[in-house]
């Protein structure tokens, strides 16, 4: 099972928080007009030869089938495009039983497809030579979104094909060692499933009761070891909690990945998945993940290199590169899962050990990851930003009960130390929860590029020491009216929420 392929739609609470899905083009700038011009003459090259098809299945009385191929003249784009899930199987044969009418269009509509999605791949090839990493990967997506075999736009995407299906380098690895996917027990040859439902388990080279083996791995230096396509768990847990973080980190990763590209589609690294394709699975080096039984464990194991431990579920250390968590009933697993994986994601995108926010701009790092703790996923439906989350519950509180709000120029001037050691921490950690949902939601999502581009900056490696360009430049408005308008955000949330505050003293 790759879940990078599993369906996740992205839906927020309330639709008037919706965020906006920008055209790979929108805001054209000078420079891209001759690319955009071209894919519109590709489309509506593409778009008459549907026509042709239209008509020939409505003079053939074919009138639902008409719908199928009008159907593929809808346009697709940005961030709709981009939360997309592909495919997870290649496109069958056509039955054999088709009638003669059904076959001609339905054969056509697969050669036009394939013709599209080469030309838009054509196109994306142009763009990255050009530079132009952001408008490549959307044209990437838009030629999969046409013809979801396309070997190359496929290969780029991270997937190769295996039989009928497609799948990642490390999936493919698996079968080709002829192990399974077990939602309890993970990644094990398909002979072991009976034995390891009957309360068998291997370990080493010998097979042991379940008991024995979950007395042996309490001790964390034999902790269970779950590995999927992006993370290795170890946990002393159990081996059951080891499979269920890992498909839940893995799940975060898949939406993070399609939602955010530009965190990960820097020019560098588009063009040397041009040139190269998908990683071998041999390449890749998961995010390691450990999991506690107790959080005397993670004390023990942490505390020396950070006081502040006992206040956290988890935390993410960047020289360790390793994120560490503790089985506690009382917190919710989840969402510190989701804020430390954010760190953890961001910061090992680029090999090089680097400082982040340490000089300005800290509060956004933190902000993120905050707000990313509301990933939510239910019957194969994604939620994300919803305003009823509790870290957005308490920045309205802050700031419409107690008047708490940092100006954002302030805060943008504050390094991860004196953000991290300012007595109100707690305070300014969820008004950087609620600057970030601003951002992300306001006016229809207006400034989410911004603050993409802004937090990119942050991470990404530099050689000299530069100032990253705050919001105020990336968005071109002042500090002093992005904070009016924050207000006025949170005071629409509340009061479409019919939110009532307790009264002062009960």
């Amino acid at each position: 099972m790759t879940f990078s392929r599993i369906r996740l739609v992205v839906l927020l609470a309330l639709v008037s928080w919706g965020t906006r899905l920008p055209s790979a083009f929108s805001q054209t700038a000078p420079k891209l007009e001759r690319y955009e011009q071209q894919r519109q003459d590709l489309l509506a090259k593409f778009y008459s030869e549907l026509d042709s098809l239209i008509r020939y299945c409505e003079l053939q009385n074919l009138a639902k089938d008409a719908d199928i191929v009008r159907a593929w003249k809808k346009p697709v784009r940005g961030r709709d495009l981009l939360s997309q899930s592909l495919p997870e199987t290649v496109l069958p044969e056509l039955p054999n039983e088709l009638s003669e009418a059904e076959r001609v269009w339905r054969v056509q509509l697969r050669h036009q497809r394939k013709k599209i999605g080469q030309d838009l791949y054509l196109l994306s090839r142009r763009l990255i030579n050009a530079g132009e990493a952001s408008a490549a990967w959307h044209a990437l997506r838009e030629v999969a979104w046409y013809d979801s075999d396309n070997e190359r736009a496929r290969s780029i995407l991270g997937f190769e094909r295996s039989g009928d299906r497609w799948v990642t380098p490390f999936e493919a690895q698996m079968i080709k060692e002829k192990l399974v996917w077990h939602d309890r027990y993970g990644w094990l040859p398909a002979s072991s499933v009976d034995r390891y439902n009957a309360g068998e388990r291997l370990f080493g080279t010998r097979w042991i009761t379940a008991d024995r083996e979950t007395a042996i791995r309490q001790n964390f230096a034999h902790a269970w070891e779950v590995e999927t396509d992006h993370f290795l768990v170890r946990t002393n847990v159990s081996l059951e909690k080891g499979v269920e973080i890992a498909k839940n980190l893995e799940d975060y990763y898949s939406f993070f990945r399609r939602t955010y590209p530009e965190f990960f589609n820097s020019p560098e690294v588009l063009k040397r998945l041009f040139e190269g394709g998908a990683r071998r699975a041999s390449q890749r080096e998961p995010f390691e993940v450990h999991f506690y039984r107790t959080r005397d464990e993670y004390m023990k194991k942490l505390l020396k290199d950070n006081p502040q431990l006992g206040i956290t579920n988890g935390i993410y250390m960047p020289d360790h590169k390793v994120a560490y968590f503790y089985d506690n009933p009382d917190a919710s697993v989840e969402s510190t899962l989701y804020h430390e994986a954010t760190h953890q994601i961001l910061y090992q995108l680029h090999p090089q050990r680097r400082s982040i926010g340490e000089r300005e701009h800290f509060w956004i790092v933190e902000g993120l990851a905050c707000y990313m703790e509301s990933f939510r996923k239910k019957d194969g439906v994604v939620s994300i930003g919803d305003p009823a989350s509790i870290r957005f519950q308490a920045a309205r509180y802050r700031l419409l009960q107690e008047n708490y709000q940092v100006p954002l120029a302030r805060l943008a001037e504050m390094g991860k130390l004196p953000f991290q050691n300012d007595t109100k921490i707690a305070m300014n950690y969820s008004q950087s929860s609620g600057l970030v949902h601003f951002f992300m939601h306001f006016d229809d999502g207006r400034y989410r590029d911004a603050l993409i581009q802004h937090v990119a900056l942050l991470y990404r490696p530099s050689t000299r020491r530069v100032r990253i360009a705050g919001l105020d430049i990336l968005t071109g408005v002042s500090y002093g009216e992005l904070d009016e308008q924050y207000r006025i955000h949170m005071t629409q949330q509340a009061t479409e929420l019919k939110e009532q505050y307790p009264i002062p003293g009960r």
